[in-house]
């Protein structure tokens, strides 16, 4: 347990400290929380004041934003997909998740561990001070404390374990931390124990929630969409369906225009009709080549990651798919500053080369208001509920029409038409109405960390042979029975906890 290493005596000093400085310190960036201006505040006087509640909330949330976790959760759950190709070999870490290398002592897994138990600890401070009775602004932090803590948890069990769809009732997910006892030194719980606490906080979380509030935020809406995201990962499509459509008919989301689509991650989260739940960051938090699009765009970052020929060749089937204004072609120009014709590329054009590998840059991560390298990730999108219903509809006997006319929904939105769109008797070349869906998803969702456990968590293989770069190591094919899909429990966090057992490896 992470809390270990602090003796009694301090610890309770430290959670006394951590209430009134985890707001600041974590909105600095500081690891260092050195200004510590009140220690001794009790926690009854803490659970009776709603402003001191509010502001440990913020300091959760701000958790979630921390390049430690924020940072690592999307390497974590992208680096493993094929939508992306790592021209070289770097000494980050990242590179081991993004190679299936795993290690104990892996600063990607590591950091995100103790960030994510950390920011637990902080929900469940103001989950225990609020009763289940209190007013509606004490019952909205509460939920949207439990919310977080079960976002935290999902993300945990997401790098830590196996899909749902593979032996749940044996195969281990995270521990469990639903109370602030430092002492306490829970084992993992399986991965249907996990899910199963997962689904009990954002059900609660939801009935708890009343305060509309904007999608920086949690709200009911945002537990709904959690929850329809949690139910297609454990196969109850009937219930993925249901809390997608809850989302859908909320009335408060709805899929941006065709024309706006292609700026979708340049619009501010909070201002954008189609976002669910986004990861906020400040401009005054934009880390510049430490980014999460740093790897992506090479316009303010290292631009070492491009779009793979895979997805490439998958999206630009159709060159009218607004879709492929999410790569960024870095061309070549002329003296005159023409684009110089070459017909061995996707988009015709001559494009700059990094050790022999075309540039085709990824702009999901940068230019968020018009400033480079400064993203707030999109945790959540109105699209992705339509393509949850969709892949329900596609696992349930007879609902295929259903299944085909949510991923046209998706479609038509990106300006395709006519016979660019599907058809219960014409798959265009696909075997089933499951294929058409998944290949809709990763048309739609790239690079927003879901392609790798779309795969895996359909027990099918991935194909890496195109993302290999040059000295590549890692697997060309990846098996959804590896053990290398899941990442170690960090080597620290064992030693501090004897009743944690480590993952198995190859």
């Amino acid at each position: 347990m992470i809390f270990k290493n602090f003796n009694s005596h301090k610890m309770k000093k430290y959670i006394n400290i951590f209430l009134l400085t985890v707001f600041m310190g974590y909105l600095s960036g500081c690891d260092d929380l050195e200004y510590f201006p009140i220690d001794q505040l009790s926690d009854q006087q803490v659970s009776e004041s709603p402003e001191l509640l509010s502001n440990i909330t913020i300091g959760t949330y701000s958790r979630l934003r921390e390049m430690r976790y924020v940072r690592n959760r999307q390497a974590a759950q992208e680096f493993p997909g094929d939508d992306a190709v790592w021209v070289k070999n770097s000494g980050d870490n990242r590179m081991l998740t993004y190679s299936y290398q795993h290690i104990v002592n892996s600063s990607v897994s590591t950091q995100f561990w103790q960030e994510a138990y950390y920011g637990i600890f902080s929900a469940n401070k103001v989950i225990e001070a609020i009763d289940d009775n209190a007013d509606e602004e004490n019952l909205q932090l509460k939920g949207e404390n439990i919310f977080l803590r079960a976002f935290m948890h999902f993300d945990l069990v997401r790098m830590f374990g196996r899909p749902y769809s593979q032996n749940p009732e044996t195969n281990l997910g995270v521990m469990i931390r639903d109370n602030t006892d430092v002492s306490a030194l829970p084992p993992r719980s399986t991965v249907k124990e996990t899910y199963a606490f997962i689904e009990n906080d954002l059900l609660k979380a939801a009935d708890l929630m009343s305060i509309s509030k904007p999608s920086i935020f949690a709200s009911k809406e945002v537990a709904w969409g959690m929850l329809a995201r949690l139910y297609l990962y454990m196969e109850q499509n009937e219930k993925a369906i249901e809390y997608a459509d809850k989302v859908i008919n909320s009335g408060k989301y709805s899929l941006l225009e065709t024309s706006q689509f292609g700026s979708y991650f340049t619009l501010l989260p909070e201002n954008n009709p189609e976002t669910i739940f986004a990861i906020k960051l400040l401009e005054t938090e934009n880390m510049g080549k430490g980014s999460i699009g740093s790897l992506y765009h090479g316009q303010g970052g290292w631009g070492e990651m491009f779009a793979s020929k895979t997805y490439r060749d998958l999206i630009y089937q159709n060159p009218n798919d607004e879709r492929v204004k999410f790569i960024d072609p870095d061309y070549i120009y002329d003296e005159e500053g023409n684009k110089i014709p070459d017909p061995t590329e996707d988009v015709g054009f001559l494009l700059q080369k990094r050790d022999g590998l075309s540039q085709y840059f990824i702009n999901k991560y940068t230019m968020e208001g018009g400033v480079q390298m400064l993203s707030s990730p999109i945790v959540m999108r109105l699209a992705e509920m339509y393509l949850i219903k969709a892949e329900a509809y596609a696992k349930t006997s007879g609902k295929e029409t259903e299944a085909i006319e949510m991923v046209n929904i998706i479609r038509e939105r990106a300006g395709l038409s006519g016979e660019q769109l599907f058809d219960t008797n014409d798959l265009k070349g696909y075997e089933t109405v499951l294929d058409v869906v998944l290949d809709e998803r990763r048309l739609e969702l790239a690079w927003e960390g879901h392609r790798a456990m779309d795969v895996f968590r359909n027990n099918r293989p991935l194909d890496r042979s195109s993302v290999q770069p040059f000295g590549w190591s890692g697997p060309l094919l990846v098996q959804p029975t590896s053990n290398s899909i899941a990442h170690l429990i960090p080597e620290t966090e064992m030693a501090l906890n004897p009743n944690l057992i480590q993952n198995p490896t190859e």
